[in-house]
Parts: C-alpha cells; sequence; structure tokens
C-alpha cells in the first residue's frame, strides 16, 4: 500500500514542473525605418499559419505596447493572450499557439516580423522591435 502510494505521489510530482507556466506582459515596441516613433497608435497583429490574423493589442502613439503571454520552463512562448476584449472570440477567451508571428498594422506599411515560436523570453521581458517600411509602389 505505501509503495503504491509512494509511486503514484512521484508520478504526481515529475509531472508538475510539465504544468508550470508563468504568465507574464512583454514590453514591445514599433519603430518607423528611420528609428522614430509611430506618432500614433499602430494595431500588433498575431498571425498564424492556417488563420487570419488577429489583433492582439494596441501601441501608445511612440509605439510601446505589453503582450500578454504564458511562458514556459525554457523561456519560450507557450500562448499569447489577449490583452482586452478585441481579441476575444464568440466563445470566450481565446489564446493562440502554434507557428506564429507578430507583426504591426499600419495602412501604407509593411512590418518586419518577430517570430514568437524561435523567440526565448530574456530577463528584460522586451521583445525586438517592430520596424514599418513604406509599402513599395507596384508598376
Amino acid at each position: 500500500m505505501r509503495a503504491s502510494v509512494l509511486a503514484i505521489g512521484a508520478a504526481v510530482l515529475s509531472i508538475l514542473p510539465l504544468a508550470a507556466i508563468d504568465t507574464v506582459y512583454l514590453r514591445g515596441q514599433v519603430k518607423m525605418a528611420d528609428g522614430s516613433a509611430p506618432g500614433h497608435s499602430v494595431d500588433i497583429q498575431m498571425s498564424c499559419k492556417g488563420a487570419d490574423p488577429v489583433r492582439m493589442v494596441t501601441t501608445d502613439k511612440k509605439g510601446v505596447f505589453n503582450l500578454k503571454a504564458e511562458r514556459d520552463d525554457f523561456n519560450h512562448i507557450a500562448r499569447a493572450l489577449p490583452t482586452s476584449a478585441m481579441a476575444m472570440s464568440g466563445d470566450g477567451a481565446a489564446s493562440y499557439t502554434g507557428p506564429c508571428v507578430l507583426v504591426a498594422s499600419m495602412k501604407g506599411y509593411d512590418s518586419s516580423i518577430i517570430n514568437l515560436g524561435e523567440f526565448t523570453i530574456g530577463k528584460d521581458m522586451k521583445l525586438p522591435d517592430l520596424v514599418l517600411q513604406p509599402k513599395a509602389d507596384k508598376k
């Protein structure tokens, strides 16, 4: 009896580290190609393979934003979470996993991307900058 209780306890303890996920806010910034601030708010969208882009958060006029995410034990993003009702689905709060990237969305501009599958969260909790370039004229 005692051996089976110890075995069950060991099994439970071995599972706990896998379930340990921490919710964090990652600070990011959008900049123009010349390094200046956008001057007004910019939408930050999550684009995942096989799904339409979803607005996760909006920057302030200086381009600063905070992305709510869950991290795993290896400091990788396990899930990005909506920070407001703007990214909620009809059945409640949505979360996004899989091969996803963050992009800035502003009319007339193309954005660099942040590949969340390859990003490791640093001690400073900072995301790489998203850079907006004017869209090239299509002739």
